[in-house]
């Protein structure tokens, strides 16, 4: 009986450390992990060329989309980079070891002030 009761509450404690922790970072924006960063949408070139500026500052870098990557509007809905607006605040998922090639691109919805 103890062992049963044991095993539950640690399974809680487990279930609630991993609901909690990895996304909040992910959904205030914030960089989540190496592959990801945010900034705002420039231009998009054709279907799967598009450009942005860093999150600090006014540089602009150009990524390409990676065959089956996806883009989505700030409501999580699936859409395209054209539908996308220029000043836009994005987050770029980008392929490991390839910081030029993303597999996921995201508006993101303006914060409240």
């Amino acid at each position: 009986m103890k062992c049963r009761i044991c095993s539950l509450l640690l399974l809680a404690v487990a279930l609630v450390l991993y609901a909690g922790a990895p996304r909040a970072a992910a959904e205030d924006g914030d960089k989540a992990d190496k592959n990801t960063h945010v900034g705002t949408f420039v231009s998009a070139k054709g279907e799967t060329e598009f450009t942005m500026k860093e999150r600090k500052g006014e540089k602009e870098h150009s990524h390409t989309l990676a065959p089956g990557a996806k883009v989505y509007d700030a409501d999580g809905k699936e859409c395209h980079l054209s539908d996308l607006k220029k000043g836009q605040r994005i987050r770029v998922t980008t392929k490991e070891g390839d910081m030029k090639v993303a597999t996921k691109v995201e508006a993101l919805k303006r914060k409240k002030d």
